[in-house]
This record gives structure tokens, C-alpha cells and sequence, in this order.
């Protein structure tokens, strides 16, 4: 009996043996395969610390990693807000140009203005400084003035302008007979 207590005790042994040396290998083995999908997922990565094995890089102007086939790198280019000015700063700006004054000098009003022709008044920023009117007309969509001052408009100033309205002008000076004329 002795023997067959021996035996079982070796057999016991023996397949504990076996069990820990399988679960070892399974270990190693289970490692192994982490390791080598640590390496496969993470793989390669530039000095950005971008994927290069995933197609990435280090793009230093936009401080990101990305592929340049979907997204280039470049400095996306800086758009300026439009600008848009109003009729009266468009107007002003004209009078400025025309009568080479400072455009903090003076201020205008808009009396009328249908988009294509406008009249108003024009004055200096300063109390003890008089004013006068002006009219404009819209060409090639910029403001030009047609005529400033105080006085008579002169019917040679409304030459290019013949379509200017007659209710913003109904009449003028002719310098040739000295006289006003109806237009």
C-alpha cells in the first residue's frame, strides 16, 4: 500500500508540475502577444509624437499631428473682416478727396438718398464755422460728389449728370446766358 501512496503522490506532483509549467507558458505566452500589440497599436511615433505607422506627423504651424493628404500643412491664411462703410462715410470720404479737407475737420448730414443720388449738408466740426450742401451721385457704385458749396449750382457742374434727379436740383445757372434755368 505504501507504494500506491508513493505512486499517487508522484502522479499528484507530476500533474501539479504539469499545470504550473502550462500556466506559466500561458503567461509568457499572454506577455507576448500584449507586448507585441502594444508595439502593432502603438507603433512608431515621430518626434511630435505622432503615429507614423497611422499615416500621421508633426505639423509644426498648426502644432498638431495630422495627414497631409486630409488636411495640408499649411498657415491657414488670415481673413480680414470685410470692411463695409456706410453711404454717409462713402460720401464723406468723397468730399474729403474732392476738396482735400481732414475728415475729422467736418461732418455731414444725408437729407435724401435713393442709393444712386443723394443730397445733404456739410459742415465743420467746429461752432464758429459755417456749412453747405452738397449733392453726389452713385458711379460705378462708388460716391462722387457733384456738386458743393454755398450758392447756385452751375449747370456746367450738372454736365455728366444729366440724369441727376430735378427734385433734388430743379435748377441751375447758366454761366453762357447769366441766367437760372429750369432743368
Amino acid at each position: 500500500m505504501a507504494t500506491k501512496v508513493i505512486t499517487l503522490r508522484l502522479v499528484v506532483l507530476g500533474l501539479f508540475l504539469m499545470g504550473v509549467f502550462f500556466l506559466f507558458s500561458v503567461i509568457v505566452k499572454q506577455k507576448n502577444t500584449i507586448e507585441m500589440q502594444e508595439q502593432i497599436i502603438g507603433g512608431d511615433t515621430d518626434e511630435g509624437g505622432c503615429l507614423i505607422g497611422a499615416g500621421y506627423s508633426w505639423c509644426e504651424v498648426k502644432q498638431k499631428c495630422l495627414r497631409v493628404w486630409e488636411e495640408p500643412c499649411e498657415a491657414e491664411p488670415e481673413i480680414e473682416p470685410e470692411v463695409v462703410q456706410t453711404d454717409e462715410e462713402l460720401i464723406k470720404a468723397a468730399l474729403v478727396t474732392k476738396n482735400n479737407w481732414e475728415a475729422d475737420e467736418i461732418a455731414i448730414t444725408i437729407a435724401k438718398n435713393d442709393g444712386e443720388y443723394a443730397t445733404g449738408g456739410v459742415g465743420a466740426t467746429t461752432p464758429q464755422s459755417g456749412g453747405g450742401i452738397w449733392f453726389a451721385a452713385k458711379v460705378d457704385d462708388e460716391w462722387q460728389i457733384v456738386w458743393d458749396g454755398n450758392g447756385v449750382v452751375m449747370c456746367e457742374d450738372l454736365t455728366d449728370y444729366a440724369d441727376f434727379p430735378i427734385e433734388l436740383i430743379p435748377e441751375c445757372y447758366d454761366s453762357t446766358q447769366a441766367v437760372m434755368v429750369e432743368r
